[in-house]
């Protein structure tokens, strides 16, 4: 029989805190797993914990900001230290967006998309990497996003951090193939979570933004924008959920999945087919 089982298994989920990287920690517990969230805002991250423990799995926490070396770093070796000296999954799904247009985003807002969404990624692909091949095994996932493989709209430089955590996976996977680590990404398409809250407010705004900060938009107006979204861009006509991505993201660092490494699975109800 066929089923995902991470039964005793260790599983860092870095941006554990919320949406996506919050329900894959649950899907993993779910599955037997011990988990370690990592996170910039503790009161979230101490939530999916105790969540968890609520479940009658093993977890814990610890504060980290991985566009910091020394964060990733303490953070593994915080992870580490709880597991027992080995990590089988690490899951990278820490994230920012950003809504500004090409013409107008200032240098700071790209600097920090940058730092968080391609720096933490290097850190903790380094910093897993060098654990997995002294352990001689072990699965590391990154979050990308459809934004990775197509240009979307106005989110350029987002589009661009993306394109780069798909880069970074596929080279860690052919570094760690030889030695029985796989690594791979998984691809969200349209869902709402708080990133496409903010890709609501910037069509709102005509994604320039406004002296002061962007104005607020009716609820009315935000559901609309809401359903043309899934209208205009999903051909199955209905959007993604956070647990449809977690069950992608289990699948791929399953033994069901032992023979893939270095693929982006999309998840996106057909956005993005040829």
């Amino acid at each position: 029989m066929l089923k995902l089982d991470f039964i005793g298994k260790n599983v860092l989920v870095v941006g554990g805190g919320r949406g996506i990287g919050k329900a894959c920690a649950l899907n993993y517990a779910d599955c037997g797993a011990n988990i370690f969230i990592g996170n910039r805002n503790e009161e979230q991250g101490k939530s999916t914990v105790e969540e968890i423990k609520k479940m009658g799995a093993r977890a814990d926490f610890c504060r980290a900001d991985i566009s910091k070396k020394e964060d990733a770093v303490a953070l593994l070796d915080a992870a580490l230290e709880f597991f027992g000296g080995t990590v089988d999954v690490i899951l990278h799904n820490a994230g920012v967006i950003s809504t500004y247009d090409f013409l107008v985003i200032e240098p700071e807002e790209v600097e920090r998309l940058f730092n968080i969404n391609v720096l933490g990624v290097s850190h903790m692909l380094q910093e897993g990497m060098k654990q997995m091949l002294k352990q001689g095994h072990g699965n590391i996932v990154t979050i990308s996003s459809i934004a990775g493989r197509t240009n979307m709209g106005l989110l350029q430089h987002y589009c661009a951090t993306k394109a780069a955590v798909i880069s970074l996976t596929q080279a860690a996977a052919k570094k760690g193939a030889p030695h029985g680590v796989r690594v791979n990404s998984v691809a969200p398409g349209i869902i709402r979570t708080n990133m496409w809250e903010e890709i609501l407010d910037g069509m709102a705004t005509g994604w320039q933004g406004t002296e002061g900060g962007r104005t607020a938009i009716s609820p009315e107006e935000r559901e609309r924008n809401w359903n043309n979204s899934i209208k205009d861009l999903i051909p199955m006509g209905q959007a993604q959920t956070e647990d449809d991505i977690a069950y992608g993201v289990l699948f791929i660092s399953s033994d069901l999945a032992k023979t893939i490494t270095g693929q982006v699975l999309t998840i996106d109800g057909g956005c993005t087919m040829v």
